[in-house]
């Protein structure tokens, strides 16, 4: 569908349509759709920590990986200057995660797509990626270059980066991780916002995960709205997960979007 309504509209009737379904409030709304302030990593350690979390953010990996906090000890209290020291290869790391920690998932050293492998390899890239940086303040001086920059292609350089630098990530993980984490001004180019921009015709039918990312930029800025509200919002739509409030509704990406074709005739 080409949708021939100003941008306003469509987000106001995307907040209308999860407003529709009464537990949700907009006190709910609103508070699932804005930033996390809190969740920004106050240490190099907790930063190992999330981006260790986040290169297992993928479907089915979890399972065979289990809770962050079984790999504590191993990783020195999630110190990547330790994890460095310490281990000379992902192989050094797996045998000692295969002695001391019990992941749920089967351990499978000679297998390249085996989770627990990649999961291993991850976290080295991670520690080796976090070496330049001697503390928090001093990474947050870095990434501040590229998210405080107007110049879009700039901003996008970070996501870039992290995609070549850390093992498993891809660029729409990275987006991810620096929009839960880092800063508002990013959003994730998932499945859900991907269906609902094609489909209303904001950005063309083969948009890549780049341009999808650039294409909710500009309509976030359209509108004068966080890029993190505007993400959130369209992703609810898909999923229903107001998981602030562990609430789950039946949401529709295709009622909503009737939804939208009905009011613009």
């Amino acid at each position: 569908m080409i949708c021939v309504m100003d941008n306003r509209k469509i987000f106001d009737l995307a907040e209308q349509y999860l407003l529709s379904f009464p537990i949700i409030t907009p006190e709910t709304l609103e508070e699932q759709c804005t930033f996390p302030t809190k969740a920004i990593p106050k240490s190099i350690n907790e930063l190992f920590r999330r981006l260790i979390i986040h290169s297992y953010n993928r479907q089915g990996m979890k399972n065979s990986i289990g809770e962050v906090e079984v790999y504590r000890d191993v990783l020195f209290d999630f110190d990547p200057k330790n994890v460095l020291s310490f281990y000379k290869s992902w192989e050094e790391l797996f045998n000692t995660i295969q002695t001391k920690c019990t992941p749920p998932g089967r351990m499978v050293k000679n297998n390249p797509h085996s989770f627990l492998v990649i999961f291993c390899k991850s976290i080295l890239s991670i520690a080796k990626y976090l070496k330049r940086f001697e503390s928090i303040e001093s990474f947050n001086v870095y990434v501040s270059k590229f998210i405080s920059s107007d110049i879009l292609d700039i901003r996008l350089g970070l996501p870039l980066l992290m995609k070549e630098e850390i093992f498993g990530y891809k660029f729409a993980l990275a987006c991810d991780f620096i929009k839960e984490n880092i800063s508002p001004d990013f959003i994730k180019p998932d499945t859900h916002i991907k269906y609902i921009f094609i489909q209303l015709g904001m950005s063309l039918p083969d948009a890549n995960d780049f341009e999808i990312f650039k294409n909710v930029i500009e309509f976030s800025k359209s509108i004068n709205e966080s890029p993190y509200k505007v993400d959130k919002t369209f992703w609810l739509i898909g999923t229903g997960n107001f998981y602030n409030k562990k609430i789950k509704i039946d949401t529709s990406r295709d009622k909503f979007l009737n939804l939208i074709m009905k009011t613009q005739h």
